[in-house]
């Protein structure tokens, strides 16, 4: 250590299989890459590195795969608690029978100023997702207590926190919608928390729950809002059949032509979803650069349909992936996500070649970046980027043998074949244990807490819900 001739920097990590997402031949066989000062510094071989740099924490990445980080640009942690609870169900249904009783449970905690029920389950989502390999998470949540930002700043995950929101009490429920005012009320102090986040790694958005919850003028009032105070906007955008046929009976056009209409649609926009969508609302999401992010798995198992994902990629648009809720999808484990978009895009249009391994791969890293407009900082490994990065192990058996790097990641990969995970030049998980906190003493505090809540609320959990309280 100290040597003179070469330049010191945090974390050298070596001998990796490196797939830096800056085009599918650019992997760099026995190849390093050097941070400092939570960005990366140089990407090359390890024999190029180890001229240059001297690392004060060294990782030996051999047999393993480095590439970036993955983004969730979807999901609902406040349901983190709801893993397997429903599975026959179309989405109207599942709304109203499985999610709002939830919901309703935590906003009205917010109104009683209790933090607890949204703070332990975004500590549930986190480690989850820090497990599974997600370095960058949208969140999109209900009345958000401020204590909920510092679960994102002690987990070490990097966070955009989105509030929902809602007025229109035909479709949501009036005990779950805050008071008009409320909501900019909350969305400033949101936004003030996240800007002063630990490391600048939490980001508030206003999020809109979707065009059939929300009034036009809340619509446009968000739009305002948005613009003067340089927030960006993300929202539930043609998921459903009932949306499409419920927006053209409404306003005569369809949900996308209806938000560019009452001018919501921007380069600040991202829309999660977005399966109903003619031709020309695909023209209109590319004119006005609106990024999308798919989210397949939770779209085919309550069978909302099949977005046209191809159609997007091909006209340019920026396309992410996400969870959505694990009360639907189940799990954060984006590798299998990627397996899905790949696999339904090809089923729906009768192509195996409608969309590449590699393509699902950028979707799930820079695509998720661009869809969550930090792609000039994230989703690649470049010099200069944030470095979150995540190592995946190939010496299991059902990653074996490796015809195809990119391929072997895409459809063998599952999360728990990540071991380490960096999130702005720090460790947050190495050799598969969490960092940052104590996972087990966590996931058991959290679980307890909400069946006693949900208990309390008159919700009926299974004795299983809770596995450390039944000798496992």
């Amino acid at each position: 250590m100290n040597n003179p001739s070469k330049k010191q920097v945090d974390i050298l990590i070596e001998h990796g299989f490196v797939i830096p997402v800056t085009g599918p031949d650019k992997i760099i066989v026995d190849g390093a890459v050097a941070i400092d000062q939570g960005k990366i510094v140089e990407v090359g071989t390890s024999s190029e590195l180890a001229a240059k740099f001297e690392g004060k924490k060294q990782i030996d990445a051999t047999g393993k795969v480095v590439m970036p980080g993955l983004v969730n640009g979807h999901c609902h942690f406040l349901q983190e608690f709801m893993k397997g609870a429903q599975d026959d169900l179309p989405l109207v249904e599942w709304i109203d029978k499985v999610s709002f009783p939830r919901i309703r449970v935590a906003v009205q905690d917010y109104f009683d100023g209790k933090p607890e029920l949204q703070y332990y389950a975004t500590l549930h989502g986190c480690i989850d997702s820090l497990k599974s390999g997600v370095t960058t998470v949208l969140n999109m949540e209900w009345a958000t207590p401020l204590e909920t930002i510092k679960v994102y700043e002690d987990t070490g995950i990097r966070a955009m926190h989105g509030l929902t929101i809602t007025d229109n009490d035909k479709w949501t429920p009036p005990e779950a919608i805050l008071p008009h005012d409320e909501y900019f009320a909350l969305a400033e102090k949101l936004n003030e928390r996240c800007k002063n986040s630990k490391d600048g790694r939490v980001v508030y958005w206003h999020a809109i729950a979707c065009p059939n919850s929300n009034s036009t003028q809340m619509i446009k009032d968000v739009r305002d809002h948005a613009n003067s105070h340089n927030i960006p906007i993300h929202i539930h955008l043609a998921e459903t059949n009932f949306e499409f046929n419920n927006i053209q009976k409404l306003y005569g056009n369809t949900p996308t032509g209806y938000l560019k209409d009452i001018g919501l649609l921007g380069s600040d926009v991202s829309a999660a979803h977005s399966i109903w969508l003619t031709d020309d609302d695909i023209d209109l999401l590319k004119e006005y650069g609106v990024s999308v992010v798919h989210n397949p798995e939770c779209n085919a198992k309550i069978a909302s349909g099949v977005a046209p994902i191809a159609k997007m990629l091909n006209k340019g648009i920026a396309v992410g992936v996400g969870s959505d809720s694990v009360a639907v999808k189940d799990n954060h484990d984006l590798f299998q996500t990627m397996r899905v978009a790949a696999y339904l895009q090809r089923v729906h249009n009768l192509d195996s070649m409608a969309i590449s391994s590699y393509q699902v791969l950028e979707m799930a890293t820079l695509g998720g970046a661009k869809a969550l407009k930090v792609g000039d900082k994230l989703g690649s490994l470049e010099p200069g980027k944030l470095a979150d990065i995540i190592l995946v192990d190939l010496k299991s058996s059902h990653m074996r043998p490796i015809n195809n790097l990119i391929n072997n990641i895409v459809y063998c990969a599952t999360s728990d074949r990540v071991t380490d995970v960096i999130v702005n030049g720090k460790l947050v998980v190495e050799n598969k244990k969490l960092l940052t906190v104590n996972e087990e003493e966590a996931l058991a505090e959290a679980e307890e807490f909400a069946y006693k809540r949900y208990t309390a609320a008159g919700l009926n959990l299974p004795p299983y819900f809770c596995i450390s309280k039944v000798g496992m």
